[in-house]
Order: C-alpha cells, then sequence, then structure tokens
C-alpha cells in the first residue's frame, strides 16, 4: 500500500510538471485532396482495401494533427557534391526494376544539384538509372525527411525518396508517376518483428493516389516526409496531404531505416504504365535533401515513461507465441 501511494505522487507530481512545462505544438490542418486507394495485399497485418476508408477521405470535415516533438537537423544538404563519405551512389538493380543503378548516371548539375538519368545502356536490362542511398550504417528511426525535386515526366516512370529495410520489410514511400506528373502516390509497407527477423510478406503495401493540384515535372517543389511512433506525416510545399495513424491500416514502422533516392522504370504498367522507352534519355532533378531527427517532447516522454512502467510485467512475451498467422 505505501508503495502504491508513494507511486501515485510521483505521478501526480509528473503530471503536474508536465502541465507547466509542456507547451502543445500547434495543431496542422490536413488539407483536403483528390484521394484514391489502390488495391493492396490483405495479408494478417492489413485489412482488405474495401474496409480501408479511414486513411482516404476526400470529402470528411477538415481535420486536424499535432506533433508530439520536435525535428532537429542533421543533414541540409545542396548536392552540390556528392559526399561519399555520407551517400552511396548505388549500382544494384531489383526484380521491378527495368533498369540497373550506376553511379554514371548520378550527374551534377551547373545549377546546382544532381540529376538521376535514365537512359538505353549495354547491360543485361538493356537501361540504367541513378540512384543514391545513405551509407548502409546511417539509418534513421523517426525523423523528417525533405527533398526539394522536379519529376521525370514518361510512361512507366518513378521518381522516388523513400525509407526502406529488409529483414523484416519496412517502407514509407514518396513517389510520382511519370504517366501523369499531377499525382503523388504515398505507400507504407509494414512486417512486424525485430532486426533480422526473416517476416518479408507485403506485395504493394497500403497505397494511395493524392492529386497534387499542379504538374511535378515543371518545377521544383518539397516534398517531405514526417515519420513519428505513432503517426506519419506528408507534405509537399509545407501543406500537410497526408496522415496514417497507427493501426490505421497498419501498425507504424518502427525499425531503423535507410534514406533512398532513385529514377527507375516500372514492370507493372497497371500502376505506372508501358515504359515508354522512345522519351529517353529522360532526368529526375534533385536540388537538396534535408534529414532530421525527432526528439518527443516532455509531455510525450513522461506519458511513455509512465505507460511502460505500469504496462511491464514479470514476464517479457514474445509475440511470435501468440502470431498464430506467422508461417515460418
Amino acid at each position: 500500500m505505501k508503495r502504491r501511494g508513494l507511486l501515485l505522487v510521483v505521478l501526480a507530481l509528473c503530471l503536474f510538471i508536465a502541465g507547466v512545462l509542456w507547451a502543445p505544438h500547434p495543431r496542422i490542418g490536413v488539407e483536403g485532396a483528390s484521394c484514391v486507394l489502390l488495391e493492396h495485399d490483405d495479408l494478417p497485418w492489413n485489412r482488405a482495401t474495401k474496409k480501408n476508408h479511414e486513411y482516404c477521405q476526400v470529402d470528411a470535415p477538415m481535420q486536424f494533427t499535432r506533433r508530439t516533438g520536435s525535428f532537429e537537423t542533421l543533414r541540409d544538404d545542396d548536392l552540390g557534391n556528392i559526399d561519399a563519405s555520407y551517400w552511396d551512389e548505388l549500382d544494384t538493380t531489383f526484380p521491378c526494376n527495368n533498369a540497373i543503378f550506376s553511379s554514371e548516371n548520378v550527374v551534377s548539375r551547373s545549377e546546382g544539384g544532381i540529376s538521376l538519368r535514365l537512359e538505353p545502356s549495354d547491360n543485361e536490362k538493356g537501361f540504367s538509372s541513378g540512384s543514391i542511398a545513405t551509407k548502409g550504417g546511417e539509418k534513421f528511426t523517426y525523423g523528417r525527411f525533405e527533398a526539394e525535386l522536379k519529376a521525370a515526366k514518361g510512361s512507366g516512370l518513378i521518381t522516388a525518396f523513400f525509407l526502406y529495410r529488409f529483414d523484416p520489410w519496412q517502407e514509407i514511400d514518396v513517389e510520382i508517376l511519370g504517366k501523369d506528373t499531377s499525382k503523388i502516390l504515398l505507400n507504407v509497407f509494414f512486417n512486424p518483428g525485430e532486426p533480422g527477423d526473416l517476416y518479408n510478406y507485403g506485395l504493394r503495401g497500403t497505397p494511395v493516389v493524392i492529386d497534387l493540384g499542379f504538374d511535378a515535372s515543371l518545377d521544383f517543389h518539397r516534398y517531405a516526409i514526417e515519420w513519428e511512433p505513432d503517426e506519419i506525416r506528408w507534405f509537399v510545399d509545407d501543406r500537410l496531404i497526408h496522415v496514417r495513424h497507427d493501426g490505421g491500416p497498419t501498425p507504424i514502422p518502427h525499425l531503423p531505416m535507410r534514406f533512398h533516392v532513385n529514377l527507375w522504370p516500372c514492370c507493372s504498367t497497371e500502376l505506372a504504365g508501358p515504359f515508354d522507352t522512345a522519351a529517353l534519355p529522360l532526368s529526375a532533378d534533385f536540388q537538396s535533401i534535408t534529414i532530421s531527427s525527432w526528439k518527443p517532447s516532455l509531455g510525450s516522454r513522461i506519458k511513455n515513461s509512465v505507460f511502460d512502467y505500469f504496462s511491464s510485467s514479470d514476464k517479457v512475451e514474445d509475440w511470435r507465441d501468440d502470431a498464430g498467422w506467422i508461417k515460418p
């Protein structure tokens, strides 16, 4: 009883301190925009698309959200010279990519920044393109990731920046479809587990396509992802255009991820349209990239500490033991 009373006193004191010191962040309005749900996989941690309308509501009343911390700039890069100690110029590919990335296709622009150039090549796929990513050891857990870019216009192409990891697969995407550069595709892939767990399900995640209201291939615009433990937000020129809450429709990715930038021709004509090779060469231009870390507010830290304390137990359950839908 004495211990319980002491805990209540400590909790009351913490709440008092939080009330005195914590200033809530201003509300951010989510702008209504034309939003279309794409079909996606309905594996156990994703509900079927037809049941997921709450994260793509165009006609809903004005919605608001708040940040639960602040963002501190780690790197503000004008990409004038690619810093080899921070960035890798990739020479890889993946199954649905109709090109192979090459450092030769990452080209400095006289106006500043870089161009990722897609062109015919004598490699085994017949095309080469450009991609950069933070060094393998440079990974981030929560933060703000902003790119100032001008997208490539052409059927079959995707201009992208995103956070990504494998084992288990988690991903947060910004993709501009070259077949219609007035649209932006936002996507989240989520698989449960801890680093090293071989849970890499997910086909197309939980994608939505949103109308930008302008042609992203005509000029530079600033696109940003804000990733917090309970929410992901996407911005265009500081306008909040889309929000995902934890569990709506997937949990929020929670593991360290690497940051990528690329231009690639997509194998899916359903998603990106037929690859128009006659339009090559084409480029996507990136003028700057800003990466910031997330720092929780005092109120968030106190709340999480209290929740962690009262939810603790003598026995730590392994979630895999109760996840009957997980197949080895």
